[in-house]
């Protein structure tokens, strides 16, 4: 049995894959959305959900279609995820 108590500080996110854009810290995500492709060509009979890729930055929590679109500045420290 240990008697160690659990170090609460190493329990913060990692970001092993983020990538430097200007002052942001951006991970690429893609998750499921309810309902059907809001792009016509990619829409399917049946279909209840799609998939939506985009840049979110793990300091301030922005979220942009593109890195190009991440202002300069980053007016955050680390957020949780989700």
């Amino acid at each position: 049995m240990s008697t160690h108590k659990k170090d609460r500080r190493t329990t913060a996110p990692t970001y092993p894959d983020a990538i430097p854009v200007d002052q942001h810290l951006v991970i690429d995500r893609t998750e499921w959305v309810p309902g059907a492709d809001p792009e016509p060509h990619l829409r399917q009979d049946g279909q209840q959900a799609y998939r939506e890729s985009y840049y979110r930055c793990v300091k301030c929590g922005a979220e942009r279609q593109a890195k190009r679109y991440f202002p300069d500045d980053c007016e955050g420290d680390l957020v949780n995820e989700g």
